[in-house]
């Protein structure tokens, strides 16, 4: 009798075992992976609403609020998102921190994002500067501060005697 070769069905079984946990692992990385990058997405545009509503107040001319909370919506990237701004004192009577919070329309926080805002100090103008660009007795320094006149050498300069 001949031998015939070949996997037993005992082996091919072991196989397909071995490889069905394979597949499985490779499939949970694939998931995690995927998950991964869709967080990482949603931070990364939170972090951009966030910034762009810091943006938005430091750039705004009126001063913060001494305290309090402001909310609104943004859209980006074809979603709404939600942000909360939360005005407080710091220790610095002259300086105030905003918190800003975004979070998906319908999700958990995103992002935190943390700003600082100082008051500007009252300009005083000073006679006792000559270099003061917005003093009006010095009008070449009001158009240009670098651009400062420089004597005449004329005075300082030897005529050639024709010889």
């Amino acid at each position: 009798m001949k031998r015939v070769s070949g996997f037993t069905l005992l082996e091919v079984l072991v196989a397909l075992a071995v490889l069905a946990i394979a597949m499985g692992a490779i499939i949970r990385a694939a998931t995690q992976s995927i998950a991964t990058t869709a967080d990482l997405r949603e931070q990364t545009l939170a972090g951009w609403v966030a910034l762009n509503t810091v943006n938005r107040w430091l750039l705004d001319a009126k001063p913060w609020p001494e305290e309090g909370t402001r909310s609104g919506d943004s859209e980006l990237a074809g979603r709404n998102w939600r942000w909360e701004a939360r005005f407080t004192k710091t220790a610095d009577p002259d300086l105030r921190r905003l918190d800003v919070t975004v979070r998906a329309a319908s999700g958990a926080a995103s992002t935190h994002l943390v700003a600082f805002r100082g008051t500007l100090p009252v300009e005083t103008n000073n006679p006792a500067d000559p270099a003061d660009p917005a003093d009006p007795a010095n009008p070449d320094e009001a158009q240009n501060p670098r651009q400062r006149q420089k004597p005449s050498n004329a005075a300082n300069r030897k005529q050639a005697a024709p010889s």
